[in-house]
């Protein structure tokens, strides 16, 4: 047995519990409009302070809460090294509401081909 059948078989267990394919999770609707919500609105705000809208407060709020973390953990940093952990927890949301929309929508059709 090598390491790629080892990945195989790992990733073959992966797809039987999660029912939905990471692929797909990641390049769901679901996911890439949260992240877009969750980003865009923040970053355009923060690039010009007149474009700030009420949709920029998940995102602001996300990213005020990684600031008091990291300021916390290593209060010399410039603000602009927090949008590393805003990124990645901004996709961790997303991934997350593209998990839950694919295995609901994966649901939903399980259910109408029982019905047929």
């Amino acid at each position: 047995m090598t390491a790629s059948d080892g990945r195989t078989t790992a990733l073959r267990g992966v797809r039987r519990r999660l029912s939905v394919s990471p692929r797909r999770i990641v390049s769901s609707p679901a996911t890439l409009a949260t992240f877009a919500l969750l980003v865009v609105p923040f970053g355009l705000g923060w690039l010009e302070t007149r474009l700030f809208s009420p949709l920029a407060l998940p995102g602001y709020l996300l990213y005020g809460v990684g600031t008091a973390i990291g300021n916390a953990i290593a209060p010399r940093f410039d603000l602009w090294v927090y949008w590393i952990p805003f990124l990645g927890g901004s996709g961790a949301i997303a991934v997350a509401v593209g998990f839950g929309f694919e295995w609901w929508r994966e649901r939903r059709s399980e259910d109408s081909r029982e019905r047929l």
